[in-house]
Formats: structure tokens, sequence, C-alpha cells
């Protein structure tokens, strides 16, 4: 099984940047082989970073979704709904994005992607590092990253779940 995590954001827009710290958190964890990080500044970048992967499980920064630093884990329903901007923080949307990389690749886009977004306040001004609440939501949201990775080397809990 092919998986990829996949950090989303620009550190140089404050807590924007919270997708790539949360990756880097997992570069320190011991992860299966099969599991490769990667990073990308913007959505528009995820269509090939989609192709041939069995699971992708993305992390982005979401505004507007409550107190910044709350953990969000959306599946596959949940972000086909965001539109060209929805609550991204960058121009066009992960759900955007994977509709495009479905239209452009259709047999080469795994059918599961999932997306573990953090709230952040929408970025007003260019700043590095993050917040004091989302930097603490790192570690919770790469353990939920950590979940949902461990959910998917059992597919028949998936199954016996649904």
């Amino acid at each position: 099984m092919r998986v990829r995590v996949i950090g989303i954001g620009q550190p140089m827009a404050g807590d924007d940047g919270v997708g790539l710290a949360v990756v880097r958190h997992l570069r320190k964890l011991a992860l299966p082989e099969r599991v490769e990080l990667m990073e990308t500044a913007d959505p528009s970048g995820l269509p090939p970073l989609l192709e041939d992967a069995d699971l992708v499980v993305l992390v982005d920064a979401v505004a507007g979704a409550g107190r910044p630093g709350r953990v969000l884990h959306l599946t596959p329903a949940g972000l086909q709904a965001d539109g060209p901007c929805g609550s991204s923080t960058h121009g066009l949307g992960v759900g955007w994005a994977i509709e495009l990389a479905r239209t452009l690749s259709p047999d080469r886009i795994p059918w599961r992607i999932d997306l573990v977004g953090i709230s952040i306040e929408r970025p007003r001004c260019l700043s590095e590092g993050l917040s004091a609440a989302v930097a603490a939501a790192v570690p919770r949201a790469a353990e939920e990253v950590a979940c949902i990775l461990e959910e998917a080397a059992c597919p028949s809990a998936l199954i016996n779940a649904g």
C-alpha cells in the first residue's frame, strides 16, 4: 500500500504554515517505510502529488473552523464542498484541487483522501512562525495522522465500522 502524507502551507504566512510543521513533526517519528512525507506551498501543487497512491492524508490550515488550534479530520465527502476557495487559506481550495486531479488523471487518484485540518484565523499579514495555540496543535494533528494511517493498515476495521 502506497501512502502519502502531504503538508500544505506557506511558512511566511504565520499559522498557514502549520501543515508543513505537522509533516516535519512526523519526520521525527517512526513511520512505516511505505509512508511518504511530502510538502507543497499551496493546493495548486497537489494534482501530481496525489497520483499513484493508495491513500493520501493532507494536512492543512483551515480558516474559520473554530478556535485556533482545533484539529479536524475531514473525509473526502467533506472536502468536495469547499469549492474554489471555501475555508482554505489559499486561493485554490483543497477540494477543488482534488477534483481537478480526478478530472486530469481519473485512474491515478486514490478514492480515499483525508484531510487533517488545523483551525487558524485567516492570515492578515506576512509573519514567520506559528502562534502558541496553533503550535500546540502540531503534536495532536500528527497523532490524528498516525491514527488514520493505523486505521488504513486494517481495512476490515473500516468495513466493520461502516
